[in-house]
């Protein structure tokens, strides 16, 4: 079923994928994770789970309790009613401190020279503003404030660090745990990036909250060390 804000598809018999873009855009995202926060909100009865990512949304139902088309239904009324609202993803910010360069950000120089920027100035363009979380997948991921896209390295490495602030295309994630990885490295964050896979949900941040980087020095960094991405929150 198409339409014009959005493409319908059946997933086996108890699915919907939504489709509003094949790639990400701002505008796609906002709907898909309006859409996930209405429909979680209102608590609707046969709506099993919504998984909102960068451009679908995807809905498990009971269909002996729903129709498909009543959701069909629901998806277009809200689409066609709450257009203007679509911005309105409710979010959460939390401050995030970055030692960037030398040892701890092997790459910013490399980044730097591709942005045709000081690294000065990089570091102060990757912090100009807060970033939405777009996703949650090995970390935080984000866009970013960078004019162009940065490429990844040829060769991955076989260790990047938890903590680790990375940035790749028009993208960029923080690394909750050590692992391989092709992304640039900018910097380092003291703050652990908490999981914890008996809750639900294992972290304590989510698509639509933000997260605003400062530059601190290698004297700041025992400050900030230990911490968790919990006690950083600076508003609901």
């Amino acid at each position: 079923m198409k339409d014009q804000l959005f493409q319908f598809k059946d997933y086996g018999d108890a699915g919907i994928l939504i489709e509003f873009s094949k790639v990400y855009t701002k505008d796609a995202w906002q709907k898909a994770h309006y859409l996930a926060h209405q429909i979680r909100a209102r608590k609707i009865k046969g709506i099993l789970g919504v998984i909102p990512t960068y451009s679908t949304l995807f809905i498990n139902y009971d269909y002996l309790i729903i129709k498909r088309c009543e959701i069909y239904e629901l998806i277009k009324e809200w689409l066609q009613s709450d257009i203007g609202k679509m911005a309105d993803v409710p979010g959460r910010i939390f401050r995030i401190p970055v030692l960037f360069g030398s040892k701890w950000g092997p790459d910013l120089q490399y980044v730097s020279e591709c942005l045709k920027l000081s690294e000065e100035q990089t570091i102060k363009q990757f912090c100009s503003s807060p970033l939405p979380i777009i996703c949650v997948n090995r970390g935080p991921m984000f866009g970013s404030n960078f004019n162009n896209d940065v490429s990844r390295l040829e060769t991955p490495r076989t260790r990047v660090p938890a903590g680790a602030i990375t940035a790749a295309g028009s993208q960029v994630s923080i690394m909750t745990q050590e692992s391989p990885g092709g992304w640039r490295i900018l910097g380092q964050t003291p703050v652990k990036m908490n999981i914890d896979y008996n809750s639900d949900p294992p972290v304590p941040y989510k698509p639509g909250d933000m997260m605003e980087f400062f530059e601190i020095g290698e004297d700041e960094f025992i400050k900030y060390n230990g911490k968790t991405v919990s006690e950083m929150k600076v508003s609901e």
